[in-house]
């Protein structure tokens, strides 16, 4: 009697079974995933992910186990299968070094200066804003594209070779822009400059194209998660436009003086087009069509995605009008449509947390789950001090306050951003590499240090208005705490990856037919 497949069985198990079994799954978005013996998680699992009709998935195996074996089954990892590796590894190189690194020495010179701000250290932030968006963000966003998208749009990813080309052109970019920076000024800058934003740009374009053609491969209908995901990557091109110009234009003031005046004018729509246009949607889009499915946690009982889609769009550029007028008019009319702005901001992000039922109690345990979870608690919280931005001000005493706005940045970048990477790296890799989560660290420490670090800047960085003489020495701690937990978890997330590379282009014996044993 052959051994009955059964909506329990892990996929492991059936690839074990019946190596012929992977071009069904192959058909359905495998695609190479678990690496030569497939992941650990159930079919159910996998046809709930993948969208896949279970029952007809079940059929077609039994069917296919029933067959007796013909040939040996050959494994191959190809490009396609481990190049989010790639992307992966070089995003926690750049967020341990020029990203991070250079951002808790940066936080360590405001702490010893007991000040906030100091403009000797403008292309020292400058420098870490752009590897941490280009290179911690935006290549984690390159390699779970390349990875997961085409096995959501059961199709493969278009020329994999012009995608590997995408990761060194970015991390020429970032080099080369992470040197202009730290120059400030000068031709030898200005060149720098140019060659980075022309390498990240043709990196970006060529990323557009790619998933483009990829989706466009597939025969499947289009879902309403994409058009999060394609304004997204119309913000990451606009921003990487936007980001040379504002290098230009730091590079080329004449005076500190001007070189203030222009960062004033130019740094907060950039971040906001950054955070707000790329991040922010390709979260909101991701998590759409993975949080739900991938932890249990049901479709919601009113769709709100349209609404959330031009919240979203909407709020941004009101907000980066509103911004630009009010500062080079100071009408308080943009004052109000600049607050208009931050309340719809607020309201959209209620409304993706009621849309993924984040609240909800999820069926599917993991150590991942905590993540997620925390990093939507703390876009409540970022997105709630947006609009209290003018009255803190106001009370203050300030035109401006860069305590409570440097707080609500490091709650969106680290609270919501970083943690959200973190959630979803440590759930997908491990189902990538094969290997049964469950048996991996429960990651509680990389946890707990990066909430506490998170929590400590964003409430110090307000108490330097406060009592700087207790609020300075401790600040510099904080960014300390947040790179120990974020390489805690990078080491073992690269472990996890090395995993999965031991199994590339291996041979599977194939076994007897279950039923002639």
């Amino acid at each position: 009697m052959s051994k009955k497949i059964e909506a329990s069985t892990s996929v492991a198990e059936i690839v074990r079974l019946c190596p012929s079994a992977r071009k069904i799954f192959d058909r359905h978005g495998l695609k190479g995933c678990g690496g030569e013996h497939g992941p650990v998680e159930p079919l159910e699992f996998f046809a709930r992910v993948h969208q896949a009709d279970l029952q007809a998935l079940l059929e077609d195996l039994n069917a296919e186990i029933e067959k007796p074996a013909k040939e040996a089954h050959v494994y191959h990892e190809t490009l396609a299968d481990y190049i989010y590796r790639r992307f992966f590894k070089a995003a926690i190189a750049i967020m341990l070094s020029l990203g991070g690194l250079w951002g808790v020495i940066a936080l360590m010179q405001i702490s010893l200066g007991k000040a906030l701000l100091q403009p000797q250290l403008l292309p020292m932030i400058h420098a870490h804003a752009h590897a941490m968006i280009f290179g911690w963000v935006g290549l984690f966003v390159m390699g779970f594209a390349y990875q997961s998208f085409p096995r959501f749009k059961f199709t493969t990813l278009w020329r994999p070779s012009l995608a590997n080309l995408t990761l060194y052109l970015m991390l020429f970019g970032i080099v080369l822009r992470f040197s202009g920076d730290m120059l400030g000024h000068g031709a030898l800058a200005l060149g720098l400059g140019a060659a980075s934003a022309a390498a990240e740009i043709t990196a970006i374009v060529l990323f557009m194209v790619i998933v483009l053609k990829t989706a466009r491969q597939s025969m499947s209908p289009r879902s309403p998660y994409e058009v999060f995901i394609i304004a997204a990557l119309g913000w990451f091109l606009i921003q990487a436009i936007f980001s040379g110009f504002f290098f230009f234009a730091e590079a080329t003031a004449a005076n500190l003086q001007e070189t203030i005046l222009r960062t004033a004018l130019l740094d907060g729509p950039l971040r906001d087009m950054q955070l707000l246009g790329f991040a922010a949607l390709i979260i909101a889009g991701v998590s759409q069509r993975f949080v739900p499915v991938v932890y249990g946690l049901g479709q919601p009982k009113h769709d709100f995605q349209r609404v959330i889609f031009w919240l979203m769009n909407g709020s941004l550029l009101l907000d980066i009008a509103s911004y630009a007028a009010l500062l080079t008019t100071g009408k308080p009319f943009f004052g109000f449509t600049l607050e208009l702005s931050y309340l719809f901001m607020v309201v959209w992000a209620v409304l993706l947390v009621i849309q993924l039922r984040i609240f909800t109690k999820t069926t599917q345990a993991d150590r991942s789950w905590k993540f997620i979870r925390a990093a939507y608690v703390w876009l409540l919280i970022a997105m709630a001090m947006m609009p209290l931005l003018m009255p803190y001000s106001a009370w203050q005493g300030e035109g401006f306050s860069h305590a409570f706005w440097g707080a609500h940045r490091h709650a969106f970048t680290v609270g919501f951003i970083s943690m959200m990477i973190l959630g979803v790296s440590s759930r997908v890799v491990p189902i990538l590499a094969g290997v049964d989560s469950k048996q991996l660290s429960s990651l509680w420490g990389p946890f707990i240090l990066l909430n506490a670090g998170c929590a400590g800047r964003v409430i110090l960085e307000i108490l330097t208005d406060f009592a700087p003489g207790i609020a300075y020495p401790l600040i510099g701690i904080t960014g300390f705490v947040e790179l120990g937990a974020l390489a805690w978890w990078g080491i073992g997330l690269w472990h996890v990856m090395n995993l999965s590379k031991t199994h590339r282009a291996s041979v599977l014996r194939v076994p007897m037919p279950v039923g002639a044993r």
